[in-house]
């Protein structure tokens, strides 16, 4: 697990106002850490800046529109035109945007040349259908398994670059942020920012409307809701599914891929009907708490002061008071303030990951005040955010956090202890966040629990946080 120490905010970074960032339209992106949103081409046409809906989606679709076209003629994918296709799909990350799975340092990454290799292969599939519109390779990720929407967006922000660069550079102008000549848009100057080896590098701004969160493991459930809103496509994906007791995701999503390359009309439907449906990331839902996230990391959160005295250098026994003095300050403030209601959209519970953010943010103001590492996940994505809060090389503490819905038997029983031997370490402590619906899962971790207590070793602890939807504390007598 890579550091991720003291997250920086744009605005803070660069001394100026989060609020004229929003009031832009604009995400305020940690500099030093990805943000888990993905820019999703099929949002493009959709945005209020001009320069996305008119300029931005005319460049993608005139770029794809080349590549579609040299796969057309292609017979083989080892001939000229194939090989020529290729210089059109960029599929390596551009740390520029912030965005993605990527951990600290925003160092960019590359992608796999069979995933380049099997997009082409699908588009050749969908264009032999007769089909020919080159936002198909907006929904790639929906349509071949091994591309996940942070690969639509690299690949998207790639082509588009040039519209991020001219709204990066208005805005900086307009806030007089300091901004410089680069060499990944040569007409644009952009703000530059240090990366994880120290050197000064140039990133641009992304426009809040044209983002999506990212979907834990490549679950695409909101293509596919975006995809039932018209009936024709729900009646035969359930027909299809009809002899399935209980379909899986990989088996819905199979049956819309068959929906979709069924003919040049069955495609073009899908495709229409997903632009139509899908909508950004958003900051009123926050589904992922990714904005509390933010603000309290900008503005600090209330009664985080504590009067404990930590002595670090008694070794893990005391990192571990102050890891579980964070855990009573989050668990008090869910469970006796309002901060069950982040944890909520309408009467659905958020994604695990706003729980883990918010606990994350608090947890880091704590950490600053005594000198202590806090470590999650690296890529902050793909899985649960586990917590590795240390000292030196010999104090550790993992904290895993679970919601109860979840796999809670594997977590405690497998997944912390996996965690806790690679970090050598025998301090765990498992967080079960409830919002209703336990069951016995407690029950059993607590049996593993005691039966390893009685032979004789470690045991991780063990902390049930009541999410569950409450009354306003301020509506309380």
């Amino acid at each position: 697990m890579a550091k991720i120490l003291n997250p920086t905010l744009f605005s803070q970074y660069f001394s100026v106002d989060s609020q004229l960032l929003e009031q832009e339209g604009l995400i305020d992106p940690f500099i030093d850490v990805d943000t888990q949103l993905f820019i999703d081409p099929v949002l493009l046409e959709k945005s209020d800046y001009k320069g996305i809906s008119v300029d931005a989606i005319q460049r993608f679709r005139d770029h794809f529109r080349k590549l579609i076209r040299l796969i057309a003629i292609s017979k083989n994918s080892g001939d000229v035109a194939w090989r020529n296709a290729r210089r059109f799909l960029d599929l390596s990350e551009p740390p520029e945007n912030g965005l993605g799975y990527g951990g600290s340092g925003r160092s960019g990454a590359s992608r796999p040349v069979d995933v380049r290799e099997a997009i082409m292969a699908t588009a050749k599939e969908i264009l032999d259908l007769g089909a020919d519109d080159p936002e198909m390779i907006s929904i790639m990720g929906f349509l071949e398994e091994d591309v996940g929407p942070d690969t639509i967006s690299d690949f998207t922000t790639r082509v588009i670059m040039p519209d991020l660069a001219r709204i990066t550079e208005e805005f900086c102008n307009k806030y007089r942020i300091p901004i410089e000549e680069n060499d990944i848009v040569t007409d644009r100057q952009l703000p530059r920012i240090p990366n994880n080896s120290g050197a000064m590098v140039p990133m641009v701004l992304v426009p809040r409307d044209i983002v999506r969160d990212l979907p834990v493991a490549n679950d695409w459930s909101d293509i596919e809701a975006a995809a039932y809103e018209n009936e024709r496509i729900r009646a035969r994906v359930n027909a299809m599914l009809g002899t399935i007791i209980n379909p899986t995701v990989a088996d819905r999503k199979l049956a819309l891929r068959s929906f979709a390359t069924g003919s040049r009309e069955d495609f073009d439907l899908f495709l229409q009907t997903v632009k139509e449906n899908v909508e950004f990331y958003d900051p009123n839902a926050d589904a992922l708490a990714y904005y509390r996230f933010k603000s309290i990391f900008a503005n600090g959160f209330d009664e985080l002061e504590s009067k404990s005295q930590f002595d670090l250098r008694k070794g893990p026994e005391e990192i571990k008071k102050l890891v579980l003095e964070t855990l009573s300050m989050f668990q008090h403030h869910v469970e006796k303030g309002n901060l069950w209601e982040e944890l909520w959209v309408g009467n659905k519970p958020k994604k695990e990951r706003a729980a883990q953010l918010i606990y994350w943010a608090i947890a880091d103001c704590f950490c600053k005040a005594n000198n202590v590492d806090i470590s999650p996940e690296a890529n902050m994505g793909g899985g649960p955010i586990d917590f590795k809060f240390s000292d030196g090389y010999e104090a550790r503490v993992l904290v895993e956090m679970k919601r109860c819905s979840g796999t809670v038997k594997h977590g405690y029983e497998k997944q912390l202890e996996i965690y806790k031997d690679a970090s050598r370490t025998n301090c765990g402590i498992f967080v079960i966040m409830d919002y209703g619906k336990l069951g016995n899962k407690l029950k059993e971790i607590k049996r593993i629990q005691k039966a390893r207590i009685e032979a004789g070793q470690p045991a991780s602890e063990i902390l049930v946080i009541d999410a569950k939807k409450k009354v306003s504390a301020s509506k309380r007598k």
